[in-house]
């Protein structure tokens, strides 16, 4: 087997387009493999939110004085918050790294979440309690564990 001239000076040519191209590729596909990551997480934490949602508005037409709980499970680096100022009182904010990803607002009936928000990560019991505090009509969540 020979090498000519031309296999000699081909095969650098080769590896360098080979390296570019390889170069391109591998960050894009790291930040498609983050992206995914993070659709993942919203996703089944927006799952999670929602099933606090459906105990919220049950326990809300239960009336005053009733209470019930919910078993919350959320993955590593998402995380909800309950109420807030404003708006924000009527939704559970979720969030993935921190920042907020998106807001779930209870509508139909618009529940009210009564005192400050709760921050909720992890693995985490939820006691619920429909009050009437004189001036508001609403529930209060908090972590039982």
């Amino acid at each position: 087997m020979r090498l000519d001239k031309k296999g000699v000076v081909g095969f650098p040519m080769r590896l360098a387009v080979t390296s570019l191209i390889l170069a391109i590729f591998i960050p894009l596909a790291i930040g498609m493999v983050d992206d995914l990551e993070k659709d993942a997480s919203i996703s089944d934490t927006r799952g999670e939110a929602e099933r606090i949602a459906d105990t919220v508005k049950r326990i809300y037409y239960s009336g005053t004085g009733s209470t019930g709980t919910v078993d919350v499970s959320l993955v590593s680096r998402s995380g909800l918050v309950l109420g807030g100022d404003g708006s924000d009182s009527y939704c559970i904010a979720i969030s993935f790294d921190g920042r907020t990803a998106e807001k779930i607002y209870l509508q139909r009936p618009s529940v009210k979440f009564i005192g400050d928000p709760l921050q909720i990560t992890g693995n985490r019991t939820l006691s619920i309690e429909c009050i009437d505090d004189g001036d508001t009509y609403g529930v209060r969540v908090n972590i039982v564990d």
